[in-house]
């Protein structure tokens, strides 16, 4: 139907768009911000694997890229804030959930993904509203919505107006959005928050 053909185009259009907004972040974060460059690059090469519709590889590489991207950004500012045990608590905690999600059960998964999402963003807004860093915060949200949103599948509002296929399409649209915006506001944060901590 033409409904899906657009809603098809929509979606590659915003993997597109996440693709080269993720993979141009972790360029030009690369050389001060190993971390985020890692998770921004998952997030690009994710993005690539749902243009190509490789399934079950698909998923899990989305998934690893939506709980490190923000997890990796938390991180660097918590080290670049001198706070290294709450930095490595945040990595450890992420590193084990990717670890063990094979054998955790569906709920467990999803419980934990949205404390990890709820951790790191908590984290990120901490370090960003003490040091004035709006940009950050902003970046920080935008990242974190698909980790926190993405499991409960929140199509209602949308499911009234729309078919249930199309508004799940909808919302995927919206929250690979979210995480376009994210990768760039959260670029610019970090450089800014390098340079306010170096010239102190």
């Amino acid at each position: 139907s033409m409904a899906s053909h657009v809603m098809d185009w929509v979606t590659s259009g915003s993997h597109s768009v996440l693709c080269a907004t993720a993979l141009h972040s972790s360029y030009r974060l690369f050389k001060d911000h190993r971390g985020p460059s890692v998770g921004f690059f998952l997030l690009g090469f994710s993005a690539t694997l749902c243009l190509f519709h490789a399934s079950t590889l698909q998923r899990e590489a989305e998934w690893t890229g939506e709980v490190l991207a923000p997890a990796l950004v938390s991180f660097d500012l918590l080290w670049l804030s001198q706070d290294h045990n709450t930095a490595r608590v945040l990595l450890c905690g992420s590193c084990l959930l990717l670890g063990l999600s094979d054998w955790l059960s569906a709920e467990t998964l999803t419980v934990l993904t949205r404390s990890l999402g709820l951790s790191s963003l908590s984290c990120c807004l901490t370090v960003c509203l003490f040091s004035g860093n709006a940009i950050g915060a902003a970046g920080g949200v935008a990242l974190s919505l698909p980790l926190l949103l993405a499991q409960r599948a929140d199509t209602n509002a949308f499911s009234l107006l729309i078919s249930p296929p199309a508004a799940e399409g909808l919302m995927k649209y919206l929250l690979k959005g979210s995480l376009s915006i994210g990768c760039w506001l959260s670029t610019k944060a970090l450089n800014k928050f390098l340079l306010d901590v170096t010239d102190q």
